[in-house]
């Protein structure tokens, strides 16, 4: 059996089988956030860092995205459903604080940054946390109490 063989026998329903790979920044023509596929190279006659829409997102052939603002979903969802991407700003109600969601490349994975400390997904659950914005829309949020 083959590591492809192995790997499908592990995964038992479809969401076990693949993960959604998806970015999302902000257009710089008017700062509204993009979902899709990221592309840093030249694709479709561009020459700029560009997000390539999702079918079903309408946007015309404006793609230019603001490269900082480029940050990716993390595969999991907070206590309200929505998806988490890097660099959301979350809450806590435990802590009663504020985090950043980022990778930790030292960890080779998604982290939440407090204030004082970080978490990963392995000791908690994404349902204990709620997206109040992003550090690029809302950075006030994460200014000192």
């Amino acid at each position: 059996m083959n590591l492809l063989s192995k790997q499908a026998a592990l995964c038992t329903t479809k969401e076990e089988a693949a993960r959604e790979i998806l970015f999302r920044g902000k257009r710089e023509s008017d700062g509204r956030w993009l979902y899709g596929l990221y592309s840093s190279d030249y694709v479709y006659e561009t020459d700029f860092p560009c997000i390539m829409p999702l079918r079903t997102e309408i946007c015309g052939d404006d793609w230019s995205i603001i490269p900082r603002t480029v940050g990716q979903y993390i595969g999991q969802a907070d206590k309200n459903g929505e998806k988490i991407f890097e660099w959301d700003v979350v809450y806590n109600d435990e802590f009663d604080d504020y985090g950043v969601v980022l990778y930790a490349y030292d960890r080779a994975k998604f982290v939440i940054e407090f204030s004082t400390f970080k978490v990963d997904f392995d000791g908690f659950r994404s349902k204990e946390f709620e997206i109040v914005g992003n550090i690029y829309d809302n950075p006030e949020l994460l200014e000192d109490k």
